[in-house]
């Protein structure tokens, strides 16, 4: 289908400031924030009908407002990433700002719904909505942590596109300061946060003399240093987002003879072997996920800690071995690596005192797949007065500025056809593949099936 084409008008970008005086100091960044993997920025987008009739106001006067309040808070925001010894990012509060932009567009939301999948991501129109979004760890020191963008579309909706630093806040700190953002939208006068936000990353600081208890191979570089990608490389793949109904994982569960499968174990098991069947892996190749530590290890963090609070477990299988065995091999690879980083209460230590030892850049930069799970943070029902947004959420995956290491984000979403709820993956794929996908759905589905999960089946080769 082809792109919808509408002209838009692009404002200045301004800078905001916090509202009143903060703090000027530097502040640490831990182990777990500060590694080449996290060193770029997650971009967010939310789509808001129009008010009711006769209640007129602009959405990026009040966002803009509300977004100088928040910083007041969240000032490190405000700041800029510097260098500092050994390779080491810190933090200036300098509060220099964060960046703002008002663009109008001509389009309806109707519009964008009727074409190119709708809000489904991979947004297709994330270049007019996020004028500033980059890709990769360009930008990263001496420039904003934050860039917003309201765009008011002609039918009185609007568009919220945003991208935040990921060495500052993973997800979950993300989802926190947008929930903050949109309660000062909706009530101007509050004077502080339901939670405010703590800093803390002192909490994660390495042992004085560090002792890993682990064999951290997320971090090692020399596994598969021998090998490139595959023939397709990492340049120029196409994004895709595949959509995953109740009744689809009820199916793939009745695949494994395996009590207690999860959902995210048994989504993240068929991607990743398509993802290597596709791609005509020769080599081994790795599985790696986030798992957010927040409350589950020691030292326990705060509720309101919006720093990255992430370990992130791998397992190694040559891709041969990984697609000849049946879904419930890979199944059970997962979910023993998550046993083993989430049982552990001193795995997050033990991964901070590795690279305390090993150095800050050493991470699985080789024929990598991740699988972000986002579907518990419902970005979906931040309300900034408008209502619940259409969507919210992960504008695209990234892969970062690493090498070889694709991600998959995971997150929740309704399908605008028909209103039923799923979860979705956002993947990255070499266009011919993805043109493969597209035609065996058709082949394996029918004409009138609008869903994927066949197609990847076929490519499972179990009946």
């Amino acid at each position: 289908m082809a792109k919808l084409r509408f002209p838009v008008v692009i404002g200045e970008a301004e800078l905001i400031l916090p509202e009143s005086p903060t703090p000027v100091e530097f502040k640490y960044l831990s182990n777990l924030d500060d590694l080449v993997f996290f060193r770029h920025h997650i971009p967010f987008i939310h789509y808001y009908n129009s008010r009711h009739e006769g209640e007129l106001c602009d959405p990026a006067a009040v966002i803009r407002r509300a977004l100088s309040k928040a910083l007041v808070y969240y000032y490190p925001l405000a700041g800029r990433l510097r260098h500092g010894q050994k390779g080491k990012l810190v933090v200036d509060c300098c509060a220099e700002g964060v960046v703002f932009r008002e663009v109008e567009a001509d389009v309806t939301l109707e519009q964008l719904k009727m074409v190119a999948g709708g809000f489904r991501p991979p947004s297709p129109y994330l270049s007019e909505f996020l004028v500033d979004d980059v890709e990769g760890c360009a930008f990263i020191t001496d420039s904003p942590l934050l860039c917003m963008q309201v765009t008011r579309l002609k039918c009185g909706g609007f568009v919220l596109a945003y991208r935040v630093n990921h060495c500052i806040c993973d997800a979950y700190g993300a989802f926190q300061f947008i929930k903050y953002l949109s309660e000062l939208v909706r009530e101007p006068n509050r004077s502080s946060p339901t939670q405010p936000p703590v800093w803390s990353r002192e909490l994660l600081i390495p042992n004085s003399t560090p002792c890993p208890l682990f064999h951290h191979t997320e971090y090692h570089l020399d596994i598969n240093s021998k090998h490139e990608l595959c023939k397709h490389g990492t340049k120029n793949l196409t994004q895709t987002s595949i959509f995953f109904t109740g009744h689809d994982v009820f199916a793939l569960k009745s695949k494994i003879n395996k009590p207690k499968t999860t959902t995210f174990e048994v989504i993240t098991a068929l991607l990743w072997r398509t993802w290597a069947r596709c791609l005509a892996l020769d080599c081994e190749t790795r599985l790696v996920f986030p798992i957010d530590t927040r409350r589950s290890h020691t030292p326990v963090l705060p509720v309101s800690y919006y720093g990255v609070a992430l370990i992130t477990p791998c397992t190694i299988i040559h891709a041969k071995q990984l697609v000849s065995q049946p879904l419930s091999f890979a199944v059970g690879l997962i979910s023993e690596m998550k046993s083993k980083g989430g049982d552990h209460k001193e795995y997050r230590t033990s991964a901070i005192d590795f690279i305390e030892m090993n150095g800050r850049s050493r991470f699985c930069n080789k024929v990598a797949f991740a699988v972000s799970d986002l579907s518990k943070l419902r970005f979906d029902e931040v309300d900034m007065g408008w209502g619940q947004c259409l969507y919210g959420g992960f504008a695209r995956a990234g892969v970062g500025d690493v090498p070889g290491l694709m991600v998959a984000p995971l997150v929740r979403y309704k399908r605008e056809e028909d209103g039923l709820e799923g979860l979705l993956a956002i993947v990255s794929l070499p266009p011919q593949t993805v043109d493969m996908f597209q035609k065996e759905e058709v082949h394996r589905c029918g004409a009138n099936s609008v869903n994927i999960i066949c197609a990847l089946i076929f490519y499972e080769h179990e009946v």
